[in-house]
């Protein structure tokens, strides 16, 4: 024996319209017999069965109305969980993209605050903040490791870029000029070039005043040294006020 058809929503929808057409057709007959009544007793009977079709077609609609409302609850049901999974979802998404952006972001604020000085720091840390806000917009940014993630970073913000080296003049260290030999002793060396003249005929910077043969040098005078300051007399011995008010 065959299993009868499951019956899905548009498997009951089409029955119930079924249903609606039969009842339809019995209210259609009952009227026409009605018309057609012979006497009394035949327009009862069929008034009775036209009240009778009317009212499992009132019915059958009946059953279509509520129907098609508990089809539109369940679809509201089932969209109103579907959303809420979503929302779910993209929470949980976003936990995971700012876990993984804060983990990024503190390997890099170590990197650059132990190599850096703070203003370059700063400079650095802001530029990676503002690349990290673009990063995480990115469908692959939670399938990307984390290492790839920090290089990538690091090549962006230039922290990987090698300093210019140095060019060879700014390193050479500039020679002293030559220096002239120093004239034999006995030469003086002027603006008209090497002379032979004596050594003692140099003329002084300061000249000397002139002193005869007789002048006598005057001694220099001391100054009186003061006497030594006689030693202090030795502390007199405690005496409480009390035995200096004793009598004898």
């Amino acid at each position: 024996m065959n299993a009868p058809p499951v019956l899905t929503p548009e498997r009951i929808d089409a029955m119930l319209s079924i249903m609606a057409e039969v009842c339809l057709g019995s209210v259609v007959e009952a009227g026409q017999r009605q018309k057609v009544a012979a006497d009394d007793e035949a327009f009862e009977r069929s008034g009775r069965a036209l009240n009778q079709a009317c009212r499992n077609l009132r019915q059958t609609i009946a059953m279509k109305q509520r129907f098609d409302r508990e089809e539109v609850a369940k679809a509201r049901e089932a969209q109103a969980g579907a959303e809420a999974d979503r929302k779910a979802a993209e929470r949980d998404r976003q936990a995971r993209i700012e876990f993984k952006r804060k983990r990024v972001r503190r390997h890099l604020e170590n990197i650059v605050w132990d190599e850096y000085d703070d203003e370059d720091a700063d400079a650095f840390c802001h530029e990676a903040d503002q690349r990290l806000s673009d990063l995480v917009h990115e469908d692959d940014f939670l399938d990307t490791p984390l290492e790839a993630l920090i290089a990538r970073l690091s090549d962006d913000i230039g922290l990987n870029d090698e300093p210019e080296p140095e060019t060879e003049a700014a390193e050479a260290v500039p020679e002293p000029p030559p220096q002239k030999p120093s004239p034999p002793c006995g030469e003086r060396v002027g603006s008209g070039g090497v002379s032979s003249a004596p050594e003692g005929s140099h003329p002084h910077p300061r000249p000397l005043p002139a002193r005869g043969r007789g002048d006598v040098v005057p001694e220099p005078v001391l100054a009186e040294v003061a006497p030594p300051r006689p030693p202090d007399p030795p502390p007199q011995p405690y005496i409480p006020p009390w035995e200096k008010l004793r009598p004898g």
